[in-house]
């Protein structure tokens, strides 16, 4: 409890710079330590200036501290610290490692064999949610942690593919571990701290400045196995995260877009210079030797999703625009010309299918739910 009171007070220390504080702690092994250091003994390490060395006394004093862990205990926070048992080994081996990490939820996915990072734009299309949607959840199906960065876009439908499926999923903030950000995500962000794992290396009411975001993406890729990028411009923090990714030595996965627009730019680049293309979750699972159980189990649950559907399906009609859609029909005028009905009765067939839950219609493409 004490020791963790002046890691707290460590951490918060806003004028020494995280390198600075791994040279401090290399050195002294514990802020309990630094705490107590003479102002000579600081400057003879010559890691921080005479001007930082003021900064360090004005600020020793452990009431903010205390304030936070009372908070931690009171919202069941755990402050993982580097030599605890459940701290990510792949993350004490980063060139600038967290200090220690604000953690809410089932610490033991922190412990999970297999995990795969889900990365894109904060305002996919259609499609690029669609693709988030099936991976996550298809990856979770066998077991895989799904990790991201609980942004809007692409993350958010990760995390979402992944609990639907009733997976494992980590989110790693680029705030405190008490702010949502952004608050579109709080059903999410509530749902994972139950169900999931939030985790964060920024102190309690931490905002989400800029510069939080790419340092919280070396804990993205650090995290996880390998790296699937869905939708990303050429300059983006997914290509952020998959540069540390291949500083790490991890997988990269890319799902190729439309060469028309900036949106899938980054990743078609990516494609190039020698990342993986993947078109379906077996391309990844084939490099985990995972391909044959999740050939089971998706044969097993596509099996069981037609037979419900089947039921759902009492008109022939809508019988015959669902086979449409499954054959890649994708707008109204196409299932028209494809089914030779009339524009009102495909409108009202969709309609009825739509309530039913069997399609979804979003910006004109009506998709497969």
């Amino acid at each position: 409890m004490k020791d963790l009171i002046y890691w707290l007070w460590f951490m918060r220390l806003k004028k020494i710079s995280l390198k600075q504080k791994n040279m401090l702690i290399e050195q002294f092994l514990s802020p309990c330590v630094i705490y107590s250091l003479s102002p000579e003994t600081l400057l003879m390490t010559k890691i921080i200036d005479e001007k930082t060395v003021n900064y360090f006394f004005q600020s020793r004093s452990l009431v903010q501290a205390t304030q936070d862990l009372s908070y931690l205990e009171k919202n069941k926070i755990t402050l993982l610290l580097r030599h605890d048992p459940q701290f990510p080994e792949s993350l004490l081996n980063l060139y600038t490692p967290p200090l220690a990490l604000y953690a809410k939820g089932d610490l033991s996915l922190l412990q999970a064999p297999l995990s795969i990072a889900i990365i894109g734009s904060r305002n996919p299309t259609v499609a690029g949610e669609k693709h988030a949607k099936l991976f996550s959840q298809s990856l979770s199906s066998v077991g895989i942690t799904i990790v991201s960065g609980l942004a809007d876009g692409i993350d958010g439908k990760s995390h979402w593919g992944s609990i639907n499926e009733l997976g494992s999923t980590i989110g790693v903030l680029g705030t405190g571990i008490d702010i949502c950000y952004p608050r579109v995500n709080q059903k999410i962000f509530d749902l994972m701290a139950q169900k999931g794992l939030l985790l964060s290396e920024f102190n309690l009411g931490d905002k989400p400045l800029p510069y939080h975001f790419p340092q919280r993406n070396r804990l993205i890729s650090g995290l996880s196995q390998g790296v699937l990028v869905i939708e990303a411009r050429k300059k983006s923090g997914s290509l952020i995260t998959v540069n540390h990714a291949l500083e790490q030595g991890k997988n990269v996965y890319v799902i190729p877009g439309d060469i028309g627009t900036c949106n899938w730019a980054g990743g078609n680049q990516l494609l190039k210079e020698g990342a993986k293309l993947v078109t379906d979750p077996r391309d990844i699972l084939e490099d985990y030797v995972l391909f044959d159980q999740w050939t089971d189990h998706t044969e097993a649950k596509t099996d069981v999703y037609n037979k419900q559907t089947e039921l759902k399906l009492t008109n022939p009609n809508e019988r015959l625009l669902f086979d449409l859609i499954k054959k890649g029909y994708r707008t109204i005028d196409e299932l028209v010309a494809g089914s030779g009905l009339p524009i009102n009765q495909v409108n009202s067939l969709l309609t009825m299918m739509e309530i039913a839950e069997i399609i979804q219609i979003k910006y004109g493409n009506i998709l497969l739910i």
